[in-house]
């Protein structure tokens, strides 16, 4: 039977070490910005893409921070301007901005 790692007490307090000490760990500036570059590039695979200038729904729906469905919902209720390559909808962010802006709520 293998032993369980022993729980830190109660009092242990996020950042110390068990002893009380405070817990430190020196990363080499290299490695933060080797981090950095990746995070960039993964963010940058996840960004909506644009071919042309366009936006399928998607990527609308990625750029607007809404599901899919609200997408089709503005196409059927004519509220943004959308263009078609055969089966596709394809927007334009410019358009997919003025859309919303019609509605923009004074305060």
């Amino acid at each position: 039977m293998t032993a369980r790692p022993a729980r830190p007490s109660p009092s242990f307090e996020a950042g110390e070490h068990t002893n009380g000490s405070p817990l430190s760990l020196a990363i080499p500036e290299a490695l933060v910005e080797a981090v950095a570059e990746r995070v960039a590039e993964v963010l940058a695979e996840r960004a909506p893409t644009a071919s042309d200038g366009y936006l399928g729904v998607e990527e609308a729906a990625a750029y607007l921070a809404s599901p899919k469905s609200r997408v089709y919902e503005l196409v059927a209720a004519k509220r943004v301007r959308h263009y078609r390559d055969g089966r596709r909808v394809l927007f334009k962010a410019e358009d997919l901005d003025a859309a919303l802006s019609v509605r923009e709520v004074e305060t």
